[in-house]
């Protein structure tokens, strides 16, 4: 059976399920590519069509392997690409996730005394609305934030003034409310970027992520969430560069 792939509304094909596993394996066809079979009109994902067959390996440079510049696949069926089409690297129409390796990520945490962290949380919530606009995420922890400010400013303003006024001191209990409520803002913000970061990698770009509610919790509760979705960002920067043929 042969198959037909579509990428931004041009169809090309056909090729051979071997084909295809050759293809995905060197990265010039991604699973997020919409393919059909010959006599069906529907398109689904090439991840449906791959599913668990394994994907050989390319033994060398895709450009050493395929035909000469101009050739096209498919002959009159009128849905072919040439060769150097099909051996230019694809461009996700998703912007990638941030770019910093995780180790990074978790240095500076530390070094700015969770500043830094506070900062990359927003700038991955950021990412997140970029690729799902439903996503809650920057909306947590903007609140969050704002929460934790003015509790600062409120315990530096209670603090000094309860030198001449300890009556202030009340105000203490309503403080740590305050606190609490930004940590809990905190944590649904977190798990929501967990949500949204596997939806998009198993529905819009395929890859089958699954990350751990338990791991997500306990980073969470230390402020090192940014740094637990931000190793698997690396590693999936990394896959994407492989395909790109720049690692």
């Amino acid at each position: 059976m042969n198959y037909f792939i579509k990428r931004e509304e041009k169809e090309y094909g056909p090729y051979s399920l071997a084909d295809l596993q050759k293809y995905v394996a060197s990265g010039n066809i991604l699973l997020t590519d919409l393919c059909r079979s010959e006599g069906l009109t529907d398109w689904i994902p090439v991840s449906q069509v791959i599913g668990n067959i394994p994907v050989p390996a390319v033994p060398a440079p895709v450009q050493q392997q395929q035909p000469a510049a101009g050739t096209v696949y498919g002959g009159p069926t009128g849905y072919g690409v040439s060769a150097a089409n099909l051996a230019a690297p694809v461009v996700s129409q998703y912007p990638p996730p941030p770019n910093l390796h995780w180790g990074a990520v978790l240095a500076l945490t530390i070094v700015t005394c969770w500043l830094f962290g506070w900062v990359w949380l927003f700038i991955q919530a950021a990412w997140a609305k970029k690729v799902n606009a439903n996503s809650k995420a920057l909306i947590y922890f903007s609140v969050a934030a704002a929460i934790y400010l003015v509790v600062i400013a409120t315990s530096v303003g209670v603090g000094m003034a309860s030198v001449g006024d300890p009556g202030l001191v009340s105000y203490v209990p309503l403080i740590r409310i305050l606190n609490i409520g930004a940590w809990v803002l905190m944590f649904v913000g977190c798990f929501n970027l967990k949500s949204t970061i596997e939806e998009h990698y198993n529905t819009a770009e395929p890859i089958g992520l699954t990350l751990s509610g338990a791991i997500t919790f306990v980073m969470a509760f230390f402020g090192l969430g940014q740094v637990y979705f931000q190793y698997h960002f690396t590693k999936i920067n990394e896959m994407k560069r492989r395909q790109a043929g720049q690692l």
